[in-house]
């Protein structure tokens, strides 16, 4: 445990752009998520939360003094709200604020928890804990997904690595499919003895439906693709971009006649899904109603 706090915080260090937010993070992490071990964190500088990284002493410690706390008095603590804020990030980590997936590489920072006490003197603060358990984790997870939105968010791409072999009359036929499909060369080499080149590209995976079937059309069958998962690239492209200085509105107009990838794939995801899509319009051309008679 003590050499992976170590290291955690060498890493933070050297990734961090302001120092001084990052020093002494490490024991200030409350949780990992999504499903507890993802690639985003929680800190907590208000120490409501328990701390996640901590050694199993200084846990049981922690877990004993807790109800004897919750003894001495009935007026409602941050603590008391702690398993909710933590549960509030899993769930938003898990279902992002762009189409509903997990998220990758959040540092979500808890600097400060205020409880009003209730106006009425005859209940007590400790019996209303039932009923703000929604709204505390409704206002902590919509909070968090506000602030992902406010950072101009970038999509992470599921890549294929695409192996083909190719001979010398079809190898421009084969580029321009991947191309077209907004894939990119990796290398191409030739078979010694053999007219043959092969050929590695990596191809995402949204543009790959009908891919095999379009590589082997264009080239008569002399070409035959192997996909083969990757991992995943982020889309350096904003999905809620529009332009808005002079040069941008002159050149692309009010309406931005160029595509954005990044919104296309982020809508098609929306749709699938059943989400609501931003300025989509169900109906295009209305007209009068047809109806059947009986």
């Amino acid at each position: 445990m003590i050499e992976f706090k170590e290291n955690l915080q060498d890493t933070f260090a050297k990734a961090a752009t302001t120092p001084d937010t990052w020093s002494a993070v490490v024991d200030k992490i409350a949780a990992f998520g999504p499903r507890r071990t993802g690639p985003n964190v929680l800190i907590d500088v208000t120490g409501s939360c328990q701390k996640f990284l901590q050694e199993e002493q200084q846990a049981h410690q922690q877990d004993s003094n807790l109800p004897n706390q919750s003894q001495q008095s009935d007026v409602l603590t941050a603590k008391d709200f702690s398993d909710k804020i933590s549960y509030a990030f899993q769930l938003a980590t898990a279902q992002g604020p762009l189409c509903s997936e997990p998220c990758q590489g959040l540092a979500v920072f808890l600097e400060e928890v205020n409880i009003a006490a209730p106006s009425d003197e005859e209940v007590s603060s400790r019996d209303l804990s039932g009923r703000l358990t929604g709204e505390v984790i409704k206002t902590v997870r919509d909070s968090i997904r506000q602030g992902f939105l406010d950072w101009s968010p970038r999509l992470l791409l599921a890549m294929y690595s695409c192996e083909i072999q190719a001979s010398t009359e079809v190898l421009g036929r084969v580029y321009g499919v991947i191309t077209r499909r907004r894939g990119r060369i990796v290398s191409e080499s030739l078979k010694e003895g053999t007219p043959f080149f092969t050929i590695l590209s990596i191809l995402p995976v949204a543009e790959s439906f009908g891919f095999s079937e379009e590589i082997r059309k264009r080239t008569s069958g002399a070409a035959s693709p192997q996909l083969v998962f990757q991992g995943f690239e982020m889309l350096d492209e904003d999905p809620f971009w529009v332009p808005f200085t002079e040069d941008e509105l002159e050149d692309l107009g009010e309406l931005a006649d160029k595509e954005n990838v990044a919104k296309r794939y982020m809508d098609k995801v929306r749709v699938r899904k059943g989400l609501p899509v931003k300025g989509r319009k169900l109906v295009r051309d209305a007209e009068k109603q047809k109806t059947l008679k009986r």
